[in-house]
């Protein structure tokens, strides 16, 4: 069992160093936002895996984001995922986020709807004899709530894929690049690792990067990490926590957010 945990953290080092380095060369957001809608097997991070055919992935989220602003911003959020599985390799879906509670020492509580996002997922590739890992393509739009003058994300395309090393151990990684309605233009792109203790209990790790240009105005860039774990209670629900504090931010605040999510299948 020792033996078999050390060829499987070499394995990962091998690989999340250069994935990581890849990520970090290619790109150069204030918020790290990726496609909505499509399902995840771990926190943030999607995979490449899909939603079955004629099955329906619902699930509640729950988010808490303190800014580091020093005027103690703090913000709530809640929101619920549809996932259809249209076909084998298909998935269509969308997120609705009916709670955006904002307050600080500046400015009144604030509660308003928030966005709505609407993706999809494409599996062409499925790890296995021919292939050494499974590969989607995702892509997706944000509909902007709080005014006329929120712009609008298109998230014109991007890859998702997924290795399994071993029934235990799996990594996924993705980017997708972006237009924003001003004029502008985002990557994001994640990484993230699980294993499982035990068969109920994924933890998982995962880092992100996002940049987002828009002209006229200053760039901005993030870096997080997301420690944090997955727990399939059942084989219709799942049970998501994770902890993503900002290691670095450019022309934007840092922020921590502690997300909650339960994911029903049916």
């Amino acid at each position: 069992m020792k033996n078999l945990i050390k060829r499987n953290i070499y394995s990962v080092t091998n690989i999340f160093f250069p994935v990581l380095v890849l990520v970090l060369l290619i790109s150069d957001t204030a918020e790290v936002l990726g496609v909505g809608g499509i399902s995840n097997s771990k926190v943030i991070v999607p995979s490449a895996e899909t939603v079955p055919k004629k099955h329906v992935e619902f699930e509640p989220f729950f988010s808490f984001e303190f800014v580091d602003d020093g005027d103690n911003t703090f913000r709530l959020g809640g929101g619920a995922r549809l996932t259809f599985g249209v076909l084998e390799n298909l998935e269509i879906g969308a997120n609705v986020n009916y709670l955006n509670h904002e307050n600080s020492d500046l400015i009144d509580t604030v509660n308003d709807f928030g966005d709505i996002d609407a993706g999809l997922k494409f599996r062409f590739l499925d790890q296995g004899e021919k292939y050494p890992f499974s590969l989607a393509y995702q892509g997706g739009v944000s509909f902007p709530t709080s005014g006329a003058d929120a712009p609008w994300f298109i998230e014109l395309g991007g890859l998702v894929l997924t290795k399994n090393f071993s029934e235990e151990l799996s990594m996924d990684a993705d980017f997708v690049f972006g237009i924003v309605e001003d004029d502008g233009w985002n990557f994001i792109s994640n990484v993230g690792f699980g294993y499982y203790l035990v068969p109920w209990f994924q933890a998982v790790v995962e880092a992100a990067y996002a940049y987002e240009d828009i002209d006229g105005e200053r760039s901005t860039q993030v870096v997080n990490i997301t420690p944090g774990f997955t727990s399939p209670v059942t084989d219709w629900l799942t049970v998501i926590v994770g902890v993503t504090p900002d290691i670095y931010s450019e022309n934007t605040e840092k922020e921590v957010v502690i997300t909650t999510a339960f994911t029903f299948l049916f």
